[in-house]
């Protein structure tokens, strides 16, 4: 069988069987190329190659544009062009039609020398690229994945003292945060050669006590991050775990916001916790196209990183896209979101924040309740302050008729995640819990939260509408209609109100909508 051979040591190259030129002229053609054959399989996602190409374009100019690149390249490789293949979600080079020169480990020539793209998405992958081949002498598929991270929670054991407890309390609890977001990491107290290290002091006076904690890169002796509070009561603070929960979360969510920016040559630090905060930034945008967005920021991180966590974090993406009405609920996409839990759970069946994310999907998405019960359980048992899982079990309970525990669960979650950038979410979901508890004021507050931390956030002004409608407040609902069309431009009060497919469920089963069509039927 012919073979055609494509060079990445140096100046990319493609060449037939008898050493005709076949490369493309486009530098995106050539680096499409050189990605599909330098991948384990030379196959990447349609979404993946939009995202490192056409980073700076939207969803549709992306697909049009990776369209007419692969016609580009087919139209050049003339008679060979069947070693290009794709379909409605891969593109991929025939295996047995190709050979490459990444294995040459011989060479002193650079990866991809000399192509230039002006893409930062891709420009990072080539880095990084470049940085495993140096470091392995192999190609990528012999390349070790980004070490586990290892953070230091506190003092070395062997130098602490019993004085330390209280210290090591909040060292612990930041550290367990930190470490459920990074996918492979652990926590220590060794001496060790730490990627970050955390650090508490605590100093008690008469009126109280002073915490300061600090989150250090032991490498650059920077600190990443630091915070303090004051407590009257210090054994009060720690016995809480809504007020411990809330200061060490936000210390935690502040550290992991800024890990990406700890290049170091794409340490494992940064590697790890970039996909993750990069894809969450994305997802509680509520905007459409960043939503879309992330769930190739996430397919990238499961393709460099292959963790149980990237993929429960993409069924979580999707479904909160159908949630606010950006993907079709249909059979196809529910068994795409279910395969990707059960994957997930495959790669990482201790991960207590895969477990979390994942008994959120279960329990709002395809309302397994007892499913999402015992995943929660697990991942709280871990962290009794973890979000995902206490919305999980707050469903959870309801379902099961807990609907005292179910309120406090939620009220948890939402006093934890103040000032966080999960607060709008957290809000929105115990906003929707106060709707099916008939608690009509306290829903509308935390609408009014949620929608005032995202302005892009349609489900908060959906339940405001219904909201406001039911006490009578017409000129307050409709004041809630005018912003949501500013942002769901084909919304209308007809279909709000009897288009069972509309997503207000919440509003419609608790029978909101019934007493909200006595003053809006006829509004526009």
């Amino acid at each position: 069988m012919t073979v055609v051979r494509i060079r990445l040591r140096g100046d990319f190259c493609i060449s037939s069987p008898t050493g005709d030129a076949l490369t493309p002229r486009g530098k995106k053609a050539m680096g499409l190329l050189a990605m599909l054959a330098s991948s384990d399989n030379h196959t990447r996602s349609r979404r993946w190659l939009e995202d490192k190409l056409w980073s700076d374009r939207g969803s549709e100019q992306a697909r049009g544009s990776l369209r007419t690149t692969l016609v580009d390249i087919r139209k050049n490789l003339g008679e060979f062009a069947e070693i290009l293949g794709s379909d409605r979600t891969s593109v991929w080079l025939e295996q047995d039609r190709i050979e490459t020169d990444i294995d040459n480990t011989e060479s002193t020539r650079e990866f991809l020398e000399g192509l230039v793209i002006p893409d930062p998405e891709f420009n990072d992958w080539l880095m990084q690229q470049r940085m495993m081949l140096r470091r392995s002498g192999a190609n990528r598929s012999d390349a070790q994945l980004p070490g586990r991270v290892t953070i230091q929670c506190g003092e070395p054991w062997n130098q602490s003292s019993v004085g330390n407890a209280k210290q090591q309390i909040v060292n612990d609890q930041v550290g367990k945060i930190i470490s459920e977001f990074i996918a492979a990491s652990r926590r220590t107290i060794t001496e060790t050669n730490a990627d970050l290290v955390i650090r508490t002091s605590i100093e008690e006076e008469d009126g109280g006590a002073a915490i300061l904690v600090q989150v250090i890169d032991p490498l650059m002796d920077e600190i990443v991050h630091s915070d303090h509070c004051f407590a009257e009561d210090l054994n009060n603070f720690l016995r809480s775990q809504e007020v411990l929960g809330r200061f060490c979360w936000n210390v935690a969510d502040l550290t992991l916001e800024k890990l990406p920016g700890l290049r170091r040559d794409q340490s494992p630090l940064a590697m790890r916790s970039g996909h993750v905060q990069k894809a969450l930034r994305k997802v509680l945008t509520f905007d459409p196209v960043e939503m879309q967005s992330s769930l190739s920021v996430l397919d990238i991180a499961n393709d460099e990183m292959d963790a149980g966590l990237y993929l429960a974090l993409k069924a979580w993406a999707m479904t909160s896209m159908i949630m606010e009405g950006f993907l079709v609920e249909d059979a196809a996409t529910l068994e795409e979101i279910s395969a990707l839990l059960t994957r997930a759970e495959e790669l990482a069946p201790g991960d207590a924040m895969m477990a979390a994310v994942s008994a959120n999907v279960q329990a709002i998405l395809f309302e397994r309740h007892d499913s999402a019960v015992n995943l929660a359980r697990r991942a709280l048992r871990e962290n009794p302050n973890n979000l995902f899982a206490l919305q999980a079990m707050s469903v959870g309970r309801i379902a099961q008729g807990q609907l005292d525990q179910a309120y406090e669960l939620s009220r948890q979650s939402k006093f934890i995640s103040a000032l966080s950038k999960f607060e709008a979410m957290c809000n929105l979901h115990h906003s929707l819990l106060c709707i099916s508890l008939q608690r009509t004021e306290e829903a509308v507050a935390s609408s009014k939260l949620a929608a005032e931390r995202s302005p892009a956030y349609r489900a908060p002004r959906r339940q405001l509408i219904g909201l406001h409608a039911a006490q009578n407040r017409a000129a307050d609902s409709l004041k809630q209609v005018n912003e949501l069309k500013t942002i769901e431009t084909n919304f209308s009060i007809e279909r709000y109100l009897f288009d069972q497919s509309y997503p207000s469920n919440t509003l419609r089963k608790s029978g909101y909508l019934d007493r909200a069509r006595q003053s809006l039927v006829g509004r526009k």
